[in-house]
């Protein structure tokens, strides 16, 4: 099927066949009355007449079909022209079978459904072949072949007309069915174009919540990243301060050995103190000699004590350091707990270790408060060795200037001397106390550095995976954008 038949209109195709059929028909028949007319059969001006005739509507159906490929007039000029041509050869003719001619067209112009149409011509067929008959049985003329021929005739012009009227009809009734379906098709399809469309609008309102949310998303990513950044700066500050605090906790470390060395030594000084007095028990008479020694062992262990004074004073301020450290670790543990909560379920984790390091801040304070106290008892007790020591040194001068007295200064010096024994115990004790005290100061810190590096790690492995998420959700959005103008443009 050529593609120019193809998009053509129905009678556009119907005129199309109608004139090539009418063509052909005429072609056929000129050249058979030329031949009648060359065998001398039929005269010359016969064929002449009998063909302008049939051409005549030919042409004009051609003339017609250039000014317009479908209009009606060629099917009225098939009918009528071919009516006069086919009248006139019928009653001309010289055999009865020019009648078949006229079976062809018949069938050709039913295609056209003119159920009217085709009732007058079939009608004027069946009439001009009866009188056809009638005359050739009458006559003898028209090339008349026997009643049997007639009788055939009469029955094949009369068939041909009632089925091409039921082929006109049938077609009809299949453009009229066809002409129904397409029109329920477009009734269809005007109900599919409009769901469609109902469709594509919901899809595209869809479409904008979606993006809408993934702006939404994107943002609060956004903020967590922002927030996972504060995090990570404070672990980093909270890592930095936790080192400091290390090495000033191994500072007072340092300091409660020399505390420690210190009470040594005292503890050295008060055996020999206690020798002399055993000394100067046996022997009294070498007791100036003896208060000499003391005195000056008295001194040195007043010196000392004065060192180890200044090494408290020293420890204070340590303490204080140690102190504003655990304030700054709880302000941090706070500001990370307070960040944890903005980023929602994100931050949960953070908000256990933000509380975790409060607890170790909380330990450290009660702890640093407990070597305060340490700190206050051998402050207090060194001060009592001060003023015993002091006290000793005046008994030694007083026993210089009255030997008299000589006895019952020893018996002060050696009460005093176990009043300073027992002081030194108290100070060795609180020494230990200290040094477990510092120990756990030290640990807490040590844990408190693993948490904070660990938190970092987190927020940077955190940042790292909102970034990921970042640039997905973006990829997302400008998807859904050039899905949403699509959409848009469709519709």
């Amino acid at each position: 099927m050529s593609k120019k038949f193809q998009f053509s209109s129905e009678l556009e195709r119907n005129n199309r066949l109608a004139m090539n059929t009418h063509l052909c028909e005429v072609v056929i028949i000129s050249i058979l009355c030329f031949l009648q007319a060359w065998n001398g059969e039929r005269s010359w001006v016969y064929a002449i007449v009998l063909s302008v005739i049939g051409f005549a509507p030919v042409i004009a159906e051609r003339i017609f079909w250039k000014k317009n490929h479908e209009t009606q007039t060629i099917y009225h000029l098939l009918a009528i022209g071919f009516a006069v041509y086919y009248t006139c050869l019928i009653f001309t003719a010289t055999t009865s079978a020019i009648y078949a001619f006229v079976l062809p067209l018949v069938l050709v112009a039913s295609i056209y459904n003119d159920i009217r149409y085709m009732l007058l011509i079939n009608a004027g067929v069946v009439i001009e072949n009866v009188l056809a008959v009638i005359i050739g049985a009458t006559t003898g003329r028209l090339g008349y072949a026997g009643q049997d021929s007639a009788v055939i005739q009469i029955l094949i012009t009369v068939m041909i007309g009632i089925f091409a009227l039921f082929l006109a009809k049938v077609s009809k009734a299949n453009s009229d069915q066809k002409l129904q379906k397409l029109e329920e098709s477009h009734l269809k399809s005007d109900e599919l174009l409009k769901n469609i469309s109902e469709m594509s609008e919901k899809m595209q309102t869809g479409i904008n919540e979606i993006y809408n949310e993934l702006a939404k998303l994107n943002e609060a990513g956004k903020a967590t990243q922002s927030t996972m950044e504060d995090v990570s700066t404070g672990a980093t500050d909270t890592a930095n301060a936790v080192q400091s605090q290390l090495i000033q906790t191994e500072e007072i470390q340092k300091k409660v050995n020399v505390v420690d060395d210190a009470a040594g030594h005292i503890t050295d000084s008060m055996k020999k103190t206690l020798d002399c007095l055993e000394a100067g028990s046996r022997e009294m008479i070498n007791l100036v000699s003896h208060v000499d020694d003391s005195v000056h062992n008295s001194e040195n262990a007043a010196a000392k004590l004065q060192n180890l004074s200044s090494h408290i004073e020293q420890m204070h301020s340590i303490i204080g350091l140690i102190e504003d450290i655990a304030s700054q670790t709880e302000l941090l543990a706070l500001n990370a707990s307070i960040e944890a909560a903005r980023a929602g379920e994100a931050g949960k984790g953070f908000a256990v270790v933000a509380t975790e390091i409060t607890k170790m801040a909380s330990q450290t304070s009660n702890a640093t408060d407990n070597i305060t106290t340490l700190i206050e008892n051998v402050s207090a007790a060194i001060q009592e060795v001060v003023s015993v020591i002091e006290q000793m040194i005046n008994g030694i001068n007083a026993e210089k200037q009255s030997t008299i007295k000589a006895h019952e200064s020893f018996d002060n010096i050696q009460n005093n001397t176990f009043a300073i024994r027992d002081n030194v115990d108290n100070l060795t004790s609180s020494i230990d106390e200290l040094k477990t005290a510092n120990q756990a100061i030290v640990e807490s810190i040590q844990t408190i550095s693993a948490v904070s590096e660990e938190l970092s790690a987190h927020a940077a492995e955190t940042m790292e995976n909102e970034d990921s998420n970042i640039s997905i959700l973006n990829s997302i959005a400008g998807r859904m954008q050039n899905l949403i103008e699509t959409v848009s443009n469709k519709s």
